[in-house]
């Protein structure tokens, strides 16, 4: 796609061996995955709790005008929120009220039942939010819906049926830390992002740290979020970033190499400010960095375990807001941040008094570029032998494992013909939880448009009768994959199932739409737009 790569870097850093070989390292590594369309832009920073070891910026914040990044440039971390919002809910309980992290929620909602069943409405806690413990599965894709906002959300939750064992799986959700950010704001009598910004960004002079729900492109230095679709790298317009921010603490935060340096000197010194005083209690540290639940099974299995990788990366356990695991025989404190255009990963291990943050923009498939440089920065800082150069960090999981086949388009012809007469397809469908589908006609073609919150597909027939291929146009357009839905007569009701969701909800057919049309394009945040079959996991 982009034949040249005039790789740019910046580095500010003590002169030493160590920041030599890491600098070196990440231009040739970015380098290498520019030229395959995985990564635009790359920002890292290393600290020890008493000092700031390194901070680098390499590649673009900008393919097309080429601006270089640096350590100030801002990147969005996703699920690295969560540590953000479990530290402000922690603080806030702590100065504000009476509960603590096994209040139930019922008691701070006055006696609202907000789960699906009784033993969720009666018993979760905020502990149990933190740490996935309510056995709901994710249902990402309701955070398209342009309806869904952080007060009326809750109370859709109520129709997603559990699948895990309350307390006793681990269900990682997204939607429980929109919960925690609630909550918040009515503990903290604010909006979210002044509360962070307040409690936290300010006290630790992280003076660049924004939020996507709040920030104006415009007037910040933000990395352009790029995705990799069917092998070409593609550009993420900020409306589509904006919009999937609402559900804040699970998702928003936009910062920098250099501002992520003092949040992880936060977590090295114990909750402690540069000088010596106290952010949140000793046992509010303690709480949020103590692991509670056992996460049976992740991509570290995989792709980072003996007998098949020489050294084991285990992340196995999930404490509020942070993963928990060993690398090397330390003990690892980690979370990973992945949304569209933007992968991140934090890790900082204690007894070896050092912390890595890295962040860029692109395509990272099971975490393999994060963790490969996070375990290849730790051992050069602690005087280990890498079992990984660029070549290896590069081309892995190779040596030791194939790597995954790349996905292929799928080849359909767009001219085929619905197996019924459009006029039946077209209306609004319904689903308590997920909100309205709408099934209108394009104006420019003969086919189908499904329009979801700020998604919207065109239709294509499969050779299956009644299934539908989906291609996303207007902000969403190649951001996803192509996806399937799937429609059902059966007496005079209609279906329409979103069979590539990852929980596969059925919405239902409520009123024709007038045979309404469509434009080609839906650019304008007004409209509704639709969604697709997605399977994503975000963390």
């Amino acid at each position: 796609m982009f034949r040249v790569f005039l790789l740019y870097s910046f580095v500010s850093c003590l002169r030493g061996q160590e920041n030599v070989r890491i600098d070196q390292v990440l231009k040739e590594t970015l380098d290498c995955k520019f030229k395959s369309n995985k990564t635009v832009g790359l920002t890292v920073s290393v600290v020890r709790s008493d000092r700031l070891l390194f901070v680098g910026g390499y590649g673009f914040v900008d393919i097309e005008k080429k601006t270089p990044v640096t350590g100030d440039t801002l990147f969005q971390i996703s699920s690295m929120s969560k540590a953000f919002a479990s530290v402000l809910l922690t603080k806030l309980i702590e100065e504000k009220t009476n509960y603590t992290l096994d209040t139930r929620l019922k008691k701070i909602l006055h006696g609202k039942e907000i789960f699906y069943d009784s033993l969720r409405s009666n018993y979760v806690t905020l502990r149990d939010l933190l740490s996935h413990k309510t056995g709901i599965p994710k249902h990402n894709e309701m955070r398209f819906d342009t309806d869904l906002t952080r007060k009326n959300f809750v109370a859709r939750l109520k129709y997603l049926k559990p699948e895990g064992v309350f307390r006793g799986s681990y269900m990682y959700n997204n939607l429980m830390y929109g919960v925690v950010t609630r909550l918040a704001e009515i503990i903290g009598k604010d909006k979210w992002e002044n509360l962070v910004t307040k409690h936290i960004f300010e006290p630790l002079e992280m003076n660049t740290s924004t939020f996507a729900s709040t920030a104006d492109p415009e007037k910040i230095l933000l990395a352009k979020g790029y995705v990799e679709y069917y092998g070409e790298l593609h550009p993420v317009q900020y409306n589509f970033t904006r919009q999937y921010s609402e559900l804040c603490g699970s998702v928003c935060i936009l910062t920098t190499a250099n501002d992520m340096s003092k949040w992880t000197r936060f977590f090295l010194n114990g909750g402690k400010l540069q000088n010596d005083t106290r952010l949140i209690s000793e046992q509010a540290f303690k709480d949020i960095t103590t692991p509670v639940n056992t996460i049976p099974y992740t991509y570290t299995h995989k792709y980072f375990s003996r007998p098949e990788i020489p050294v084991t990366n285990i992340q196995s356990n999930y404490a509020l807001g942070w993963r928990t695991g060993y690398y090397r025989g330390y003990r690892m404190v980690v979370h990973t941040g992945s949304t569209w255009g933007y992968r991140a990963m934090i890790s900082w291990y204690p007894e070896a008094d050092i912390g890595i943050f890295v962040a860029f923009t692109g395509n990272d498939p099971n975490y393999l570029y994060r963790l490969t440089l996070h375990n290849y920065i730790f051992d050069v800082y602690t005087g280990h032998i890498p079992y990984l150069n660029t070549s290896t960090i590069c081309s892995y999981p190779e040596p030791w494992l194939k790597s995954d086949i790349p996905k292929v388009k799928p080849n359909y012809p767009k001219d085929r013909n619905t197996t019924r007469k459009q006029k039946e397809y077209i209306g609004m469908y319904k689903h308590q939880a997920y909100g309205k589908i709408k099934i209108g006609k394009h104006t420019e073609k003969n086919k189908l448009k499904l329009i979801y919150g700020y998604l919207t597909f065109d239709l294509y027939p499969s050779d299956t009768k009644d299934e539908f291929y989906g291609d996303t146009t207007g902000i969403s357009e190649k951001l996803f994959d192509v996806y399937k839905f799937k429609f059902k007569f059966h007496n005079d009701q209609v279906t329409l199932k979103a069979c590539s969701f990852q929980e596969q909800p059925t919405f239902v057919k409520k009123g024709q739409l007038n045979n309404k049309a469509y434009p080609m394009y839906t650019t304008s945040m007004s409209l509704p737009v639709v969604i697709l079959c997605i399977c994503l996991t975000l963390f």
